[in-house]
């Protein structure tokens, strides 16, 4: 007879042997019940004395953490979406649209909230890993990540005057998320905390906190508002009135996509419009200077030049720029320090206020306002929607 799969034939006596239960005493049940009891869970994990738990104030503590954890990947997640769907979440001209116009929107190049979301998920990985280490580890993530949205929270409040409402559910999150990782060191003893089940479902809330947000977003009413048409050109050509900002980001990005878009277009001229923000350090400064670049028929170009710089469009920037596209560096040197460049940015931005121009980039063409960043895909539908007559 085959005991089992892969075992050894056996005789039939030494089967009967095999199956006739072994009497024990009382003594020997209790030895090998705390045998089992003091067995590792798995290779590698020292083991854990029997009856020593992990207290359950140490376990809602860390639970509170990876719910945090969890609210601050959706929170960073929502202020993505007008990069992958081209539709926010937050209001227009509100405090969102403030925040993401500062120095602070961006770190290298990323936008904060790319690296928002993979913080606090390296951090929820942390929080509900059982091992020893992770346990260790998990406060000091908890501080570093509290102290930095302590800084940002602070920015919003004294330096940009402006609440970004998802900004301040990530730093909120990240500050419960530090006091609990610190109750839960405080009140744990050295004894391995087992994986429960929640805890095994984190992964599934942070995919769901990221693609939730972003989904929404997606799913809202376009940004399509019915304005005044823009006059056609001398030429008989629409205009497209674009609002932007040279140091806003995602001016930057729809500068760029639209530029392709407009190259299948020649029926289509752009009329642009400056309308710097006070909060961008090197904004006003890029717009006198483009005006100026302007005054020698090299606008466009210069606004194509600073905006493929990764560079912040300051004062040295523009020179470089202005250098290589070989302009009168003497002319361009006293028309930004002229007033007429400051007089035509004051009737741009006077015109943005009188059309109700609310976040940038704003574009107006043929009765349409398109509202937030657009990628080349986003341009080529906008100008699709209205062809060539």
């Amino acid at each position: 007879m085959d005991r089992a799969f892969g075992s050894e034939l056996v005789s039939g006596t030494g089967l009967r042997q095999e199956m006739t239960p072994k009497a024990t005493t009382t003594e020997e049940t209790m030895e090998a019940t705390t045998k089992i009891e003091e067995r590792p869970a798995h290779a590698g994990q020292a083991a854990q004395p029997a009856g020593e738990q992990e207290p359950q104030l140490a376990r809602i503590a860390r639970a509170i953490a990876a719910v945090s954890a969890i609210v601050a990947v959706g929170a960073s997640a929502a202020l993505l979406a007008p990069l992958f769907v081209g539709r926010s979440l937050c209001a227009p001209g509100g405090g969102c649209d403030t925040i993401a116009h500062t120095r602070e929107s961006m770190l290298f190049g990323i936008p904060r909230a790319a690296i928002g979301i993979i913080a606090f998920t390296a951090a929820l990985a942390i929080i509900v890993s059982p091992g020893r280490r992770a346990r260790l580890i998990a406060p000091f993530v908890g501080a570093f990540a509290a102290i930095e949205a302590i800084r940002l929270i602070a920015l919003q409040l004294f330096v940009y005057k402006a609440i970004c409402p998802y900004c301040m559910v990530a730093d909120s999150s990240a500050v419960v998320m530090c006091i609990a990782l610190g109750v839960e060191a405080w009140v744990r003893p050295r004894v391995q905390p087992r994986r429960a089940f929640a805890f095994r479902l984190a992964p599934v809330g942070a995919l769901l906190a990221i693609v939730g947000p972003i989904a929404f977003a997606a799913a809202k009413p376009g940004p399509k508002l019915e304005i005044a048409p823009v006059p056609a050109s001398a030429d008989g050509r629409m205009v497209l009135r674009e609002f932007v900002d040279l140091q806003c980001p995602f001016c930057r990005a729809t500068h760029v996509a639209l530029k392709k878009a407009l190259e299948k277009r020649p029926d289509v001229v752009v009329e642009r419009h400056h309308v710097p923000f006070p909060q961008h350090e090197h904004a006003l400064a890029a717009a006198v200077a483009a005006c100026c670049a302007g005054e020698q028929g090299a606008e466009e170009r210069f606004i194509d030049a600073v905006v493929a710089d990764p560079a912040p469009p300051d004062p040295a920037l523009c020179r470089k720029v202005v250098a290589s596209l070989s302009l009168d560096g003497a002319k361009f040197e006293a028309c930004v320090k002229s007033q007429p460049p400051l007089d035509r940015i004051k009737s741009d931005m006077t015109l943005a206020d009188k059309t109700a121009v609310e976040a940038l980039p704003t574009m107006d063409l043929e009765g349409e306002r398109m509202v937030g960043a657009l990628d080349e895909k986003g341009a080529d539908e906008f100008l699709a929607r209205h062809p060539k007559k």
